[in-house]
C-alpha cells in the first residue's frame, strides 16, 4: 500500500520556513507512524511551484533538498510520446515536484529558529549551514525532455 500523499503550494516567501517546518512535521512520527518498520517509505509530498522571485525562494529549495529527495514530475504527451514536465501547458514557470523524506533525516535535529532552518542548520545531522543544489540543477537542465 502506498503512503498517504500530502499536497501543498508555495505562495509567499515569508511563509517558506513555516511551510518547510510543516512538511517536516507531517512526515515525522507521530503524525506519520508507518516508520515503525525499517523499510516503510515516507509519505509522498507534491509541491506545485510557480517561479516568482528566485532570489527569495532559493533558500527554501536549497534547504528542502537537504531533508527531502525530490524530482520533477514529467508526462508523456501525444502520440509521438514526447516527455514534458507537468505544468508546462499552463506556463513556462510552473513546476510540479514529488518528494519523500530522506530516511537519514529522521535522526537529525530540526532547528527551532526559522532563520537557521532556511540556512540548512540541522541538515545532514550537523549545525553548520549548508545547501542542496537539486532545485538549481533542475532549472538549469531545461527540463523539456524528448524521448
Amino acid at each position: 500500500m502506498l503512503p498517504p500523499a500530502y499536497r501543498t503550494q508555495v505562495y509567499f516567501p515569508n511563509l517558506l520556513a513555516p511551510l518547510l517546518r510543516s512538511l517536516l512535521h507531517l512526515t515525522s512520527p507521530p503524525v506519520f507512524s508507518q516508520l515503525d518498520t525499517p523499510h516503510s517509505p515516507s509519505p509522498l509530498v507534491y509541491i506545485s511551484y510557480q517561479l516568482r522571485s528566485f532570489s527569495k525562494e532559493t533558500a527554501f529549495w536549497s534547504t528542502f533538498g537537504l531533508w527531502f529527495e525530490f524530482q520533477l514530475v514529467v508526462q508523456k504527451i501525444g502520440q509521438d510520446g514526447v516527455w514534458q514536465r507537468v505544468g508546462l501547458e499552463i506556463g513556462e514557470d510552473i513546476f510540479l515536484f514529488v518528494a519523500q523524506r530522506r530516511p537519514q533525516s529522521y535522526h537529525w535535529s530540526i532547528p527551532h529558529s526559522d532563520v537557521d532552518l532556511l540556512l540548512g542548520v540541522g541538515g545532514k545531522g550537523s549545525n553548520i549551514p549548508k545547501v542542496d543544489d537539486t532545485f538549481e540543477n533542475i532549472l538549469l537542465m531545461k527540463v523539456d525532455i524528448d524521448e
